[in-house]
């Protein structure tokens, strides 16, 4: 019997979640599970090919614009209840960033899924977010958590979050370590293309340009580093809704010429390559799969002291508070000054010994989706 699996994510573009997502079913037995993906709102189809070359479907509510919380949560939840009804699922996999998940879950739930997992990718809500997102969050929780058959996080930092003094299994985040190993050939070749000397050092990060990411912190960082006197750039991959900020702060510092945006991708692989030093100043997260997929490309790390990696912990990894750009450029230039190219390669060891491979993570998951036969 072929299990089918819907998986949710509120998003889509090029994020985390996705790339968890897309991760997940690339690693799958297709002898066992087939599925499809619905999310409320996109705004990118980046991985759309991979979905539909493995045989599934992604379904969207809204195309290319976000609606207000009230309406895509009106909308997007008949739509749900809608597609369960019309391809009869055996399970669904509920990523969310708040407690209106659980609603998915109840949904599921009156339709007779027998398999409905829950799983947080989010630790705290962000300082600008709305009061009325953080009432539907408490919300959610007390109404509709009962309804998950299994309760997931990414951290136990995202699991308390969701889920309180319930119980709930940290699923690591996992990537495909051969991916994202790193690629000397494709360094030199990227580095030709954004223009940055194959000397000059080049750090950065690859993410939504969201406050939350705190990428007008970089562009600070970089200013010091070339006011130090260092050949610096900065490569910041990923698109948001800082992004016009985002050049017009590089402008007004007049770094244009060293601010690389080369907007979202679904190769990250690539631009990890060329990177000398891996920066994430975020002022809050849930398990950034980032990090995972830099540590495997070989990459130092620095992160903001507001990140929390758990069990995820290695010599490669700096904590730094997210206000002081001139302590990161120092840690950049001792990072670039310790750096040694051929010492990457063992990146894939790392990941592999710490548990965080997609397919050994993926395994754990089928159980989960297999349940209601066993």
């Amino acid at each position: 019997m072929v299990v089918k699996i819907l998986y949710y994510s509120e998003g889509w573009g090029l994020g985390g979640i996705e790339r968890f997502i897309v991760n997940t079913v690339e690693a799958l037995n297709r002898d066992n599970y087939s599925f499809d993906v619905f999310c409320t709102h996109d705004w990118d189809a980046g991985y759309d090919e991979i979905i539909s070359s493995l045989g599934g479907k992604r379904y969207t509510v809204f195309h290319g614009f976000k609606p207000n919380l009230v309406k895509r949560t009106i909308y997007s939840s008949n739509a749900w209840r809608k597609q369960l009804r019309s391809k009869h699922y055996d399970t669904v996999h509920i990523n969310t960033m708040n407690g209106m998940g659980f609603l998915y879950a109840k949904i599921a739930y009156d339709e007779g899924i027998p398999v409905r997992i829950v799983h947080s990718h989010n630790s705290t809500f962000g300082s600008g977010s709305r009061m009325i997102k953080h009432v539907m969050h408490r919300f959610g929780q007390k109404a509709w958590a009962r309804y998950a058959t299994f309760n997931l996080a990414c951290s136990p930092e995202a699991g308390e979050y969701l889920f309180g003094d319930k119980k709930f299994e940290v699923i690591r985040n996992g990537v495909d370590t051969e991916r994202f190993r790193f690629n000397m050939s494709i360094r030199s070749q990227l580095r030709v293309e954004l223009g940055v000397g194959s000397e000059s050092l080049l750090f950065g990060s690859v993410g939504r340009l969201a406050e939350a990411k705190n990428p007008l912190f970089q562009i600070h960082v970089l200013k010091v580093l070339c006011d130090m006197g260092v050949d610096a750039h900065l490569l910041l991959v990923g698109e948001g809704p800082l992004s016009q900020r985002v050049r017009e702060e590089a402008e007004t510092l007049g770094l244009t010429d060293r601010v690389h945006l080369p907007g979202g991708t679904a190769e990250p692989e690539r631009f990890m390559s060329a990177l000398d030093v891996f920066t994430m100043p975020s002022l809050y997260e849930g398990f950034p799969m980032t990090v995972v997929e830099a540590t495997d490309n070989g990459l130092p790390l620095l992160i903001s002291n507001a990140i929390h990696l758990g069990s995820f912990e290695t010599p490669g990894i700096q904590y730094l508070p997210a206000d002081q750009p001139r302590q990161w450029a120092e840690a950049i230039m001792r990072c670039k000054s310790d750096e040694t190219l051929s010492d990457r390669i063992d990146g894939p060891h790392i990941v592999n010994s710490l548990g965080y491979n997609c397919v050994a993570i993926t395994r754990q998951l089928e159980l989960m989706y297999s349940s209601a036969n066993c």
